[in-house]
């Protein structure tokens, strides 16, 4: 009877612990843009935080330059953001296509939805 409980258990203990669910995790996302060559400054890239696209600058307001867009990858990742995805567009008149990578951190409901409210425009007086 004991042999019997114990493989009963064993069989049954992997469906009882897939039935848990796990709690959803929410992200919040940067949208880095390549829209400039690498000169002998560097590379500065376009940061799109979800309530307006600006330069990337560091905490006195200047533009930080990277050596590489690798550079560019480690130094987000200093700071909790991980590369989700990555592409690329051509807008019409464009000779050079421009890059772009998608970046996310993990964050809680609360932020999330406040950066969701941040995101969306306040429709105008005049409409």
């Amino acid at each position: 009877m004991k042999k019997a409980l114990l493989i009963l258990t064993i069989v049954c203990l992997p469906l009882y612990v897939f039935a848990q669910t796990a709690e959803k995790q929410y992200y919040i996302y940067n949208i880095i843009s390549f829209s400039h060559p690498i000169d002998s400054e560097g590379l500065s890239v376009d940061i799109d935080d979800g309530k307006k696209v600006k330069t990337l600058k560091d905490s006195n307001g200047n533009t930080i330059r990277f050596r590489t867009p690798a550079a560019v990858i480690m130094y987000m990742n200093s700071l909790g953001w991980e590369l989700s995805e990555k592409g690329e567009f051509v807008r019409s008149g464009d000779v050079v296509p421009k890059f772009y990578w998608i970046m996310r951190k993990p964050c809680t409901k609360e932020e999330f939805d406040k950066a969701v409210k941040e995101g969306i425009k306040k429709p105008s007086s005049d409409e």
